[in-house]
């Protein structure tokens, strides 16, 4: 690949060039487009329309050129592309940060931050911002990534005039304050940090500004000063008393500090101000639970305005109290209260007589939601509790039956639910034939395919898993999941090691805080024997997500690398989340562990 690189540097000439030019096309708008819709990385969501949807913001983003891109800069841009396709990201970020300095164009230079910080070459991505910024001076996201990488790298001054941008943009509202402390939160001295937004308090006028004290506490939060904060909420508090965020935030942290009385205190107020706040007066009913004020709280319930999910939140506060006998009455109430919208009230009944382990009547209840927002959710789990009570059969008339809807989004969820089913049952390869019926019927469906794919992986087909998924980037190139999971697959499957860990390294550019992916780029490392940068992708990995299958993983590299406690500890972590997940039993069985 190397060797590649030198080419493509020897022949950075107009030949070479014009080269690049004519592969996107002959005319020159169609190159534009064909270049730009590269340049998109925003996180477009798994879907049908997601290509679409990436297609027309590549288009706007056409329209929008202050000027035509030079060769030069599609030098660079094509390059880059090319370099980060084959896992070079060091060498990519250095093309893509010469394209941005070059170029005009604000997407480039977004591009060119965005893989700069998939890399995690901060001074790159400070550089990179910073021309997206200039470029792109109204956009509120370009100079907050300028400020994080600049704080990355402890460029106070710049990060400085990157903030007061962002307050004048959003205006001294909370929602900037609390923007700006989640930013400062990011910085590796967090009096420095302190130090910065004291001088933008005061730049602002905003030192007793009770908005600007609030985020004032938040970042004490992120700098995991606890107390500091809490004197900054009650501070908030003192300013405007009747804010009922204020005090809400002043009870969060009294409680965190285990002063659970003046945490009460704070919600009862809050409470006071707001009596008819529905998630207000559950919370507070929660903390008189928890302080062992329970006929207060039933009170503050009976009292609520009696709405389905009200008599819901009642019947598990009992459960909650280990008072049967009050839940079951309740439940029995909820029959005779006659409710404007009567699907939602069999809706909130199903999920009670669920949670009283009643599974015949949560079946009959579900039943009876025939219409309304909550009608696929309730067909969907009723077949899901059939299946359960042993009528596998059933569950999937059940699902069938929904199917005759003509809503695509019903027929694609039934499918789903019935796969999932038959996978939970064991049954594996009847899973798979009937993803295969759903795709017939829905065969431009992204989340079915891409179920199809990772049934098909677990099942050991890994070409039907690599065609479906192949399929699926070819329609959304910029579908982070699929390429992870296609590399992934030959990571973990195969001996195409290097081919995997492009894939995954392009996952990593689109979504580098993704727990699966930095999973994957720990294992993909394991597999070519970088046992210290597997280690710490996977030891990221754990820390964004405690999931089973990253503790298999870890644990695995740490008891190759010797580290056997610290392996062994991981496990147990794992299987006190999940001491059924397979990947982990798997591991522990093939490594002949016993914790």
């Amino acid at each position: 690949m190397r060797i590649l690189y030198a080419m493509i540097k020897v022949f950075k000439t107009y030949y070479f060039r014009t080269w690049l030019l004519t592969t996107c096309g002959l005319v020159a708008l169609m190159l534009t487009a064909c270049t730009m819709r590269t340049l998109d990385t925003s996180d477009e969501p798994v879907g049908e329309n997601a290509g679409a949807g990436q297609l027309v913001a590549a288009e706007n983003e056409v329209k929008e050129l202050r000027e035509p891109i030079s060769e030069e800069v599609m030098y660079h841009v094509f390059a880059a592309e090319f370099l980060g396709s084959e896992g070079d990201l060091e060498a990519a970020v250095g093309e893509y940060l010469e394209a941005a300095l070059e170029s005009s164009d604000a997407a480039i230079a977004r591009r060119a931050t965005r893989v700069a910080f998939a890399s995690q070459a901060r001074v790159q991505a400070a550089m990179a911002a910073d021309r997206w910024a200039f470029l792109d001076p109204e956009n509120v996201e370009a100079h907050q990534s300028a400020a994080t990488a600049m704080l990355l790298t402890g460029d106070y001054t710049g990060a400085e005039l990157q903030l007061q941008q962002i307050i004048e943009l959003m205006g001294n509202t909370t929602e900037a304050w609390i923007l700006v402390s989640s930013l400062l939160g990011r910085s590796a001295d967090s009096e420095k940090a302190s130090v910065l937004l004291g001088n933008l308090l005061a730049s602002q006028g905003a030192v007793n500004n009770a908005d600007a004290v609030f985020a004032q506490s938040h970042l004490a939060v992120r700098s995991r000063d606890l107390i500091r904060a809490y004197e900054l909420a009650e501070q908030a508090v003192e300013l405007e008393p009747e804010r009922s965020e204020f005090l809400t935030w002043a009870g969060r942290l009294a409680l965190n500090l285990n002063k659970l009385g003046a945490g009460l205190q704070y919600v009862e107020r809050a409470w006071k101000q707001n009596p008819g706040e529905h998630d207000l007066a559950l919370a507070y009913a929660d903390l008189l639970s928890r302080t062992h004020r329970v006929v207060k709280a039933r009170k503050v319930m009976e009292n609520m305005q009696q709405t389905p999910d009200v008599m819901l939140a009642r019947i598990l506060f009992e459960i909650n109290a280990k008072d049967r006998d009050r839940a079951e009455k309740l439940f029995r109430q909820f029959d005779r209260v006659r409710f404007d919208d009567p699907h939602e009230t069999s809706f909130y009944q199903a999920q009670a007589a669920e949670a009283l382990d009643m599974i015949s009547r949560a079946i009959e209840l579900y039943a009876e939601v025939e219409s309304g927002d909550k009608a696929l959710v309730a067909g969907i789990r009723r077949a899901e509790l059939m299946a359960g009570e042993g009528d596998v059969a059933g569950a999937r008339r059940e699902l069938a039956g929904l199917r005759l809807q003509s809503s695509q989004v019903i027929v694609e969820e039934s499918w789903l639910a019935e796969a999932r089913i038959l996978r939970e049952v064991g049954d594996g390869k009847s899973a798979l034939e009937a993803l295969d019926k759903a795709l017939e019927q829905l065969p431009s469906s992204i989340s079915i395919r891409y179920s199809h794919a990772l049934l098909a992986a677990e099942l050991g087909w890994v070409d039907v898993a690599e065609k479906d998924l192949r399929i699926i980037i070819s329609q959304q190139p910029e579908n982070a999941a699929s390429r992870n999971a296609l590399g992934y697959t030959l990571a973990d499957q195969t001996e195409r090691y290097e081919e995997a860990e492009a894939l995954i390294r392009q996952a990593f550019i689109l979504r580098p805080d993704d727990a699966s992916i930095v999973d994957s780029m720990g294992w993909i490392s394991y597999r070519l024997d970088r046992l210290d940068v597997a280690k710490e992708f996977l030891r990221r990995a754990w820390a964004l997500d405690r999931n089973p299958e990253i503790a298999a993983h870890l644990g695995e590299v740490l008891w190759v690398i010797g580290e056997h406690e610290a392996a062994r500890a991981i496990w147990r972590e794992g299987t006190e989340v999940d001491s059924e997940n397979p990947a982990l039993q798997k591991t522990l069985q093939r490594m002949e562990i016993d914790l």
